[in-house]
């Protein structure tokens, strides 16, 4: 018991941390600290956490691509490209259709922190219609996750499905009543208080559009078909950039050393550290044993939830709550399914740990309380849908 104190705890100090402006990947190590110490970890204990951190493949690709994608992100925006795209797609959509539109299709692509990709990608349209950081925190991270919900080559939508022994396309189908949800809070919160002013028509160039974001198409290309690792294709993503803006070897250099952030790279591997800290001290077993013996509904909703929050990972948490809590479960799979999905999806959405939260937050230079002022109580809507959905179909 003594152990689940460091949790709180660990949360407590982190988020203080956050609020001194300490970087991230540094408070979320000593968080893991904390945890550790509670979990009574020798030094030794210490020692292996690290070392399992650094020698993990997982830390290294994703330390990689993040790396890679900030020195993207940078290089697009020094060069001007990503304004060809921005200013195409505007005279085609709309100022809000493509805040909205752009973050949702990058949000499509399986890559950890991707959020950080669409960033830069709705800055310039961002500025130019004077949202704060926070407000462009928002729209980045809503309407990336938006459109997940309902991706069928989504890992977080095909393990229910397929620990369900359903079709990913059954779950879908269930899911669209949060889609839509998740649409009008997006544009409630996120879209409508943008003043827009009236412009007359012009006509937009998407091919021209396309050529903008090349770059990035490539990397998906070479991923999709070729299967080529985002690390690789990132890489060869900024050196067509550069080519096709003929951008001098020096000033290119000056660009990739400009674009790296030592704050991403340490708070990916304070992430990475943080979990291999929990996997080790075996506190999630904790978690559910203290949870054991409560209503069956609030386990369902709760249990997910929670790991999520503290993992940041709603694959984790549906892969160890779905075969716990599925034979205590009063409602049919497929059901069960959905109601665990969501619960573990809000979660992770509302997670310090998540990925693409941190990324832009810090791409933004956003406040970590600002952002949550805006972005908990949209989280709380979906919360408090799948809530009523499961006493719904209980009665």
């Amino acid at each position: 018991m003594f152990a689940l104190l460091g949790v709180p705890v660990a949360f407590a100090v982190i988020l203080l941390m956050v609020r001194k402006k300490i970087p991230y990947g540094i408070s979320i190590i000593v968080g893991a600290l904390i945890i550790g110490i509670f979990c009574r970890f020798s030094a030794h204990d210490f020692l292996v956490s690290a070392v399992e951190t650094v020698k993990d493949p997982d830390t290294q690709n994703l330390t990689a691509i993040i790396i890679l994608i900030g020195i993207l992100g940078y290089s697009f925006k020094k060069t001007g490209q990503i304004n060809i795209t921005v200013e195409e797609l505007r005279k085609l959509f709309g100022e809000k259709t493509v805040l909205a539109a752009l973050p949702a299709a990058f949000g499509m692509l399986p890559i950890p922190g991707g959020a950080l990709m669409s960033a830069p990608v709705i800055e310039p349209e961002a500025n130019r219609l004077h949202l704060s950081p926070e407000h462009k925190t928002y729209i980045n991270i809503w309407f990336r996750h938006t459109l997940l919900i309902l991706f069928p080559l989504s890992a977080m939508v095909i393990l229910p499905a397929s620990l369900a022994g359903v079709s990913v396309y059954s779950l879908i189908i269930r899911l669209v009543p949060l889609f839509l949800l998740a649409v009008v809070v997006g544009y409630v919160v996120g879209l409508k208080p943008i003043k827009v002013q009236s412009q007359k028509k012009e006509s937009g160039n998407l091919l021209r559009a396309l050529y903008g974001l090349s770059p990035i198409i490539v990397v998906i290309i070479l991923n999709i078909v070729f299967r080529i690792g985002f690390a690789v294709g990132l890489g060869l993503g900024v050196i067509l950039l550069f080519v096709e803006n003929r951008t001098p070897v020096k000033e290119a250099a000056h660009m990739v050393v400009k674009g790296f952030s030592w704050e991403m790279a340490s708070a990916i591997i304070g992430i990475m550290f943080f979990r291999q800290v929990i996997n080790n001290s075996g506190v999630i077993t904790d978690i559910m044993g203290l949870l054991e013996g409560s209503p069956t509904v609030l386990l369902i909703i709760g249990l997910p939830m929670v790991l999520s929050l503290f993992t940041g990972l709603a694959i984790l948490s549906i892969g160890v709550c779905f075969p716990l809590l599925l034979p205590l479960s009063p409602f049919s799979p497929p059901l069960f399914a959905t109601i665990l999905y969501v619960a573990a999806f809000t979660g992770y959405l509302a997670s310090p740990l998540h990925l693409c939260l941190i990324v832009t937050k810090e791409y933004f230079n956003c406040s970590l309380f600002k952002a949550y002022k805006r972005f908990l109580p949209s989280v709380g809507i979906l919360i408090f849908y799948n809530v009523v959905v499961a006493l719904l179909f209980l009665s």
